[in-house]
C-alpha cells in the first residue's frame, strides 16, 4: 500500500431517480440507473468504511428519498458511529419524514434553494416548489435537525442572493453553501443559466461581504470547492488542490466509484459489484488524475501560474465540464483577474471593482 490518505468523506448516491427534472441538473437526473444497488448491497458496503476511516457520509440523488431503506442506511452508519448528511430537493419534507431523518441519526439535512420563487420555480420545471422547500425548511428547523441550503448560483439568481440571505434569516437556517452550477448534463443545453466570468466574480464578492453578515446573524456562509482561488474573494480554507480521489469518494447508485459525484460518468475508477473500496482505493494507479499530478499537467489556462503546484487547475469536475480537460479550471478568480487586468476588491473599506488599463 504505497497510497497513504483515506477516503474520509464518501459521496453516495443512493439512486439516480427524481421527482424533478430541474433544468440544471448536472446529472441529468430522473430515472434509476440500471442495476442500481440493492438495499442489503448498500448495508454490507456500510461494513467497509471503519477500516478506511470513513468519517463522513452524504446521501445524494438524483433524490435520496426514493431510494427505498434510506433511513436504515443512515441507521447502519450511525450504529458504525459514521456521522450521515443528506442532500434533498425538499419535495419529500413533509413531517413524517422530518420525523424519520431524527429518528436516523441525520447529523444535517441538505436542502436546494436556487434563486427567489420565480427562479427557483422555472429552473427546478415545477410552479410551487419553491413554497414547499421554504415549508420543508420550516419543518426541519422546528424538528431541531441541523439544516443547509444550498444554492447553485446561475445566472438569473445571482442579483438575488441577498434576498435568500434574509429569507434564510427568517426561517432560522444556520448554514448556507454557494456554488456555481456546473455545465454539464441538462444544464449544459440552457446558456441562459450559465455564469460569465463578470457574475462567477460577484459570487465571489458577495460571499465574501456576507459572510461577516452571515455570522452576525447565526447563518454560516462557505463557497463550495468549485469557487475560487487565490484572491481576497477565496473563502474558507486555503486551497491545496481537489481532494477527489485524494481524501474523499463518490459511489454511484450502481456501485461504481469515482474520486467525485460531480464528475462525469466516464472518469470511473472501480466497481463495488467487483472489488471491495479497500482494493479500489489503494490499487496502483487509481485516481491518477489527482494522485500523480505534475506541474506539466496544467492546462492553458493554467500553465504558468505561480499557484498551480498547490492548486493544480482548480475544481476537476468544473475543469473537465467546461474545458473537457483536468487541471484546467477557467472559473478561478485569480485566473479572471490576470487575464481580465481585473482589480478585485469587496464591499469593505468603500473599495470596488476596478477595471485595469491593459
Amino acid at each position: 500500500m504505497s497510497f497513504e490518505s483515506f477516503p474520509f468523506i464518501v459521496g453516495w448516491e443512493l439512486t439516480l431517480a427524481c421527482n424533478l427534472r430541474c433544468r440544471h441538473c448536472a446529472s441529468s437526473a430522473g430515472l434509476p440507473r440500471d442495476n442500481e444497488l440493492s438495499l442489503d448491497e448498500c448495508l454490507a458496503i456500510c461494513e467497509q468504511f471503519p477500516a478506511l476511516l470513513v468519517r463522513e457520509v452524504d446521501f445524494t440523488g438524483g433524490e435520496p428519498l426514493l431510494k427505498t431503506g434510506w433511513e436504515k442506511i443512515a441507521i447502519r452508519l450511525r450504529e458504525l458511529k459514521i456521522p450521515t448528511h443528506l442532500i434533498t430537493n425538499g419535495i419529500g419534507l413533509t413531517p413524517d419524514t422530518v420525523s424519520r431523518m431524527k429518528d436516523a441519526g441525520l447529523e444535517s439535512v441538505g436542502v436546494s434553494l436556487d434563486g427567489m420563487e420565480a427562479t427557483h420555480d422555472y429552473v427546478r420545471g415545477r410552479p410551487g416548489m419553491f413554497r414547499l422547500v421554504i415549508a420543508g425548511l420550516e419543518r426541519l428547523v422546528a424538528a431541531g435537525l441541523s439544516s443547509t441550503v444550498i444554492t447553485a448560483v446561475n445566472s438569473l439568481s445571482v442579483s438575488e442572493l441577498p434576498q435568500v440571505f434574509q429569507l434564510l434569516q427568517s426561517v432560522g437556517v444556520s448554514a448556507w453553501q454557494i456554488q456555481p452550477i456546473f455545465p454539464s448534463g441538462r444544464s449544459s443545453e440552457r446558456p441562459e443559466l450559465q455564469l460569465n466570468e463578470s457574475q462567477y466574480l460577484e459570487v465571489g464578492r458577495f460571499t465574501v461581504d456576507w459572510s461577516r453578515k452571515g455570522s452576525e446573524a447565526g447563518i454560516q456562509l462557505r463557497a463550495a470547492d468549485s469557487c475560487g482561488y487565490f484572491t481576497e474573494l477565496a473563502t474558507g480554507p486555503e486551497w491545496r488542490g481537489c481532494n477527489a480521489g485524494i481524501t474523499a469518494v463518490g459511489i454511484m447508485a450502481d456501485g461504481k466509484i469515482k474520486g467525485c459525484l460531480s464528475m462525469p460518468d466516464e472518469l470511473v475508477d472501480g466497481d463495488l459489484r467487483k472489488n471491495d473500496l479497500w482494493d479500489i482505493w489503494f490499487r496502483p494507479g487509481a485516481f491518477a488524475y489527482s494522485r500523480d499530478y505534475e506541474d506539466d499537467m496544467l492546462g492553458l489556462n493554467c500553465a504558468g501560474c505561480e499557484h498551480g503546484e498547490q492548486c493544480r487547475g482548480g475544481c476537476t469536475s468544473m475543469s473537465y465540464t467546461t474545458t473537457g480537460l483536468i487541471h484546467n479550471d477557467p472559473f478561478c478568480f485569480h485566473g479572471i483577474r490576470t487575464r481580465r487586468g481585473v482589480a478585485i476588491t469587496t464591499q469593505v473599506g468603500r473599495e470596488e471593482l476596478v477595471e485595469l488599463d491593459c
